[in-house]
């Protein structure tokens, strides 16, 4: 082969190949391009649907906003508000558990498979005429606009006085699911100050007298068929009331012609006292004259008991009788419950003589709470209940006591405790009968704040005002 035609092959062979690259490159970009079209196509499509979506997220979510504002509108009607301290939680379909639980917050182990429903319609109160909240526009699903919301569940929390509402807001076919939680003040109406109830263990009857029972929270209960004057009341008797002077000679008392001597609503009502107290704790033996130290006047031999830190503490005895002398209880840590148990009259018993005085103490600066020390009389069903017994000028001070099988009997013939008044008792008094044996006017003064008591009142089921406060937290959640 002559070089000339050599030449003529390799140039042609070489023109092949470069028509044969350029057809791949063709070939390739038309590719490439066609990707990046269907990218921007499908992107296109996702922003599309991603827009709509967030749309439809935005508008349940605006229903669930609109929700909360219609339902905590309706609660703060008196008819409604009497639920804000009761709970409302049935079962979520999805999880067969409550929705929210007693800590508030979906999904967690505190989560049960038993409904919780204490809303009810209508509200029976002892003492009251019923109320009937409005339940059913409450919990039905309600529309917004072309959407619609439900309250799914509520729970309140005691201690840290909250409310949360838990709603759902659909719009379309989107749902967004919001929690609330709101500050509550609760405050207990007609708080019974002091109760007399007639047991058939020992069936006295109330007898108040001269004596004073002062206060805002000065209302007594006593049961009507034990009434001093046979009068088989039923209703109540406001201060200053028409009725007034029927109620008063009921509970011995029918010589306060002026009205002055009790502050707050006479109910004749009886409320049953069932709390299940058992005595327990550190048994301190006898407290008597030998239970303290020997002092030189004028000091004055002192029994200290301390509470300890996040918990009750719980002491019991046998007996308490001492004179002139004071057991202080400091409850700066926390809450003391003192027993004193038995039956076997001339062993045990409450008696605090001359000058002596039982007083709730704090060294922290803060006030004593009344319900921080619980004076409870166990009965252990063998011989004869024991009343308790304040005698000459005693006192007890910031405390509760509880003595549901026997009296409390008012012996004192003048003011003993330390604060403002004429008084031998600050505090609450719930016992089976309370009884006067002198024409001393000194005689229960009831503190204003009581809502260290407020466990042992909201079993009575008594009425409650409440109101919602600042909202505390605001929180979406997916169910």
């Amino acid at each position: 082969m002559s070089t000339q035609t050599f030449l003529i092959k390799l140039l042609a062979r070489k023109q092949s190949q470069e028509r044969g690259f350029t057809i791949v490159l063709a070939l390739s970009m038309g590719l490439i391009l066609m990707a990046i079209a269907t990218t921007l196509i499908f992107r296109a499509s996702r922003n599309e649907a991603i827009a709509s979506t967030r749309t439809q997220t935005g508008d349940s979510l605006a229903v669930a906003e609109g929700g909360i504002a219609r339902i905590i509108a309706l609660m703060t009607k008196p008819e409604n508000a009497v639920l804000l301290t009761r709970n409302y939680d049935p079962i979520d379909p999805k999880t067969g558990k409550n929705y929210l639980g007693a800590d508030g917050i979906p999904k967690t182990s505190d989560d049960t498979t038993t409904a919780i429903n204490e809303w009810i319609t209508p509200i029976t109160f002892p003492c009251l005429p019923s109320v009937s909240p409005n339940v059913t526009a409450l919990t039905s699903s309600n529309s917004i606009g072309n959407g619609q919301f439900q309250l799914l569940a509520y729970r309140y929390d005691s201690l840290k006085q909250t409310g949360t509402f838990l709603i759902s807001g659909q719009n379309d076919n989107s749902i967004a699911y919001l929690a609330v939680t709101v500050a509550i003040s609760a405050t207990i109406q007609n708080f019974p100050g002091a109760i007399s109830t007639h047991t058939t263990i020992d069936p006295d009857r109330i007898e108040i007298q001269a004596r004073k029972i002062v206060g805002k929270n000065a209302n007594i209960y006593f049961d009507p068929v034990t009434a001093f004057d046979n009068s088989n009341l039923s209703g109540y008797a406001i201060k200053g009331g028409a009725n007034r002077s029927q109620y008063l000679a009921a509970i011995g008392s029918a010589l306060d012609t002026t009205d002055t001597s009790i502050d707050g609503t006479i109910f004749a009502c009886k409320l049953q006292l069932n709390f299940p107290f058992t005595a327990q704790g550190t048994d301190l033996g006898q407290i008597t004259e030998a239970s303290f130290p020997t002092v030189t006047p004028p000091a004055i031999p002192t029994l200290l008991l301390t509470g300890a830190s996040g918990q009750i503490t719980h002491y019991q005895t046998n007996k308490i009788d001492i004179t002139d002398k004071i057991i202080d209880v400091d409850t700066t840590a926390g809450p003391v419950y003192l027993y004193v148990k038995g039956s076997y009259s001339g062993k045990e018993g409450f008696h605090l003589r001359g000058n002596s005085k039982i007083r709730n103490i704090r060294t922290d600066g803060q006030l004593p709470r009344v319900g921080d020390l619980r004076i409870i009389i166990v009965y252990s069903g063998l011989g004869t209940p024991q009343s308790a017994y304040l005698y000459n000028t005693a006192c007890i001070q910031n405390a509760f006591l509880y003595n549901r099988d026997a009296d409390f009997k008012l012996e004192t013939s003048g003011d003993g405790c330390e604060s403002p008044g004429n008084s031998n008792f600050d505090g609450v008094v719930w016992a089976e009968d309370i009884q006067n044996t002198d024409v001393s006017l000194a005689g229960i003064n009831v503190p204003d704040n009581l809502l260290s008591l407020s466990d042992l009142a909201n079993s009575f089921n008594l009425y409650t005002i409440n109101k919602i406060g600042s909202i505390q937290k605001w929180q979406r959640y997916k169910l």
